[in-house]
């Protein structure tokens, strides 16, 4: 397995639903790089394994936003600005799915799982301290 798909407990938040979603988020794009790249997968396995992942980035976000805009999170605007570029640039990676490109598929796993590490660590943690003391 590539570790970059591997669940690091450094990057839990102590918001016990979102780092559940995190997890959940490391898993779907695991298991749609590991099946991209298996060429006895079939294109509608890595059709719905695009879909899963892509669906769910979007209910964490809304899920995320929706408790950021709850308890009147200060940082709402630019986090939400992140999470709506995260939202283009998956579009692009899974339009290039759709015109033929499986590999856009592995590309869109990788690129994911990196941006939230990083998300993470710059954003839902700062979410989270804020959460905590407020």
């Amino acid at each position: 397995m590539d570790d970059r798909f591997a669940w690091d407990v450094s990057l839990e938040t102590g918001v016990e639903a979102v780092d559940a979603q995190h997890k959940r988020l490391f898993a779907l794009a695991r298991n749609l790089s590991t099946c991209s790249l298996d060429e006895s997968c079939d294109e509608d396995t890595v059709t719905d394994a695009v879909y899963a992942l892509t669906e769910y980035v979007t209910e964490h976000f809304a899920d995320e936003e929706a408790l950021m805009r709850e308890r009147s999170y200060p940082g709402l605007g630019p986090h939400k600005s992140r999470h709506e570029q995260l939202a283009a640039d998956t579009m692009r990676f899974v339009a290039r799915f759709f015109n033929g490109e499986r590999v856009a598929a592995e590309e869109l796993a990788g690129f994911l799982v990196e941006w939230l590490a990083t998300h993470i660590e710059r954003d839902d943690k700062a979410l989270a301290d804020w959460l905590r003391s407020a």
